[in-house]
């Protein structure tokens, strides 16, 4: 079970450590409760369910993806890698965590146990077991649920992710990471609990490498990102979490958890295999057809 702990004491947590790497602090912020406005044609609408080539059973590899974003993203990022996983056969669900994208729930109940729960349920859906993908912040969620569903995981895949020891929280990992360009960005809104980015400073963190109707996508998907989340600690043990094959993939060019932090935070951890892909924080928009033959190959592994 994950730790609960209060939205207050998360806020000034997560104030306290990204802030002593620059960020502000504001109170006059807009309520991020509501969501956006409905997405433009890049972009997908609540879970993103992908069939396979019969329609709807697994494809003949008989593999079943679950996909979950990282912060400030949606599952709509995952499209493009959703498309191709499918047209090699397979079954993909990309999951909308509680508060992003096009999921309406409001930020007071987005907490690591909802989103825990959301890729749960999305798991016990596909009907069995599932290489199970997380981006960035998900790392800390697909650790969590792998301890509480290790049987139903056949492959955990972190791309560009934070990886957890027991006890740490996503707050831990990014506070480390003193060459990240997340801290200096950053505004703390500690009356709606929220963390925000300037538009302008999406493409630089998110996806430097990436074609600019790319960089429009992600800005008109934006919202804010809950906080509570982050400063939430995992629990994991070496009979859950510890005996799931993991993999990774690490980005070269990423300005949102550097190359450096990402080496460091897996540095001890068993990995069946890791590969690099030369892009910045997000290859699922920038470099896809290297991602897919990256999971494809982890496949055979």
């Amino acid at each position: 079970m994950t730790t609960m702990i209060s939205r207050a004491a998360a806020v000034s947590a997560v104030a306290l450590a990204w802030c002593a790497l620059g960020c502000s602090s504001s109170s006059d912020s807009a309520p991020t409760d509501s969501p956006p406005a409905a997405p433009n044609d890049a972009g997908s609408t609540g879970d993103a369910q992908q069939p396979g080539a019969d329609g709807g059973a697994p494809g003949a590899d008989g593999t079943r993806y679950v996909l979950v974003n990282g912060a400030f993203l949606g599952a709509w990022s995952w499209d493009g890698v959703a498309a191709r996983l499918t047209a090699q056969g397979a079954k993909v669900t990309a999951v909308e965590l509680p508060a992003h994208g096009a999921d309406a729930t409001a930020v007071s109940g987005a907490t690591l146990a909802a989103y825990v729960s959301k890729v749960e349920g999305a798991i016990d859906a596909a009907g069995g077991p599932v290489v199970l993908v997380g981006h960035s912040l998900a790392g800390i969620v697909i650790s969590q649920v792998a301890e509480e569903k290790a049987d139903r995981i056949q492959k955990l895949v972190y791309v560009a992710a934070f990886v957890p020891q027991d006890g740490q929280s996503a707050q831990d990992l990014a506070g480390a990471d003193k060459t990240s360009h997340f801290g200096p960005a950053l505004t703390i809104d500690p009356t709606h609990g929220t963390a925000s980015i300037p538009l302008d400073k999406l493409e630089d963190i998110f996806c430097a490498d990436c074609s600019p109707d790319t960089i429009h996508a992600i800005q008109s998907h934006y919202r804010d990102e809950p906080v509570a989340p982050i400063a939430t600690p995992v629990h994991l043990t070496p009979a859950g979490w510890g005996k799931v094959s993991k993999f990774y993939v690490y980005t070269k060019q990423d300005n949102a958890i550097s190359w450096t932090a990402q080496q460091a935070m897996t540095t001890g951890v068993s990995f069946v295999s890791t590969a690099t892909l030369d892009s910045s924080h997000s290859p699922f928009l920038s470099k896809p057809d290297d991602l897919v033959a990256t999971l494809i190959d982890f496949q055979k592994r």
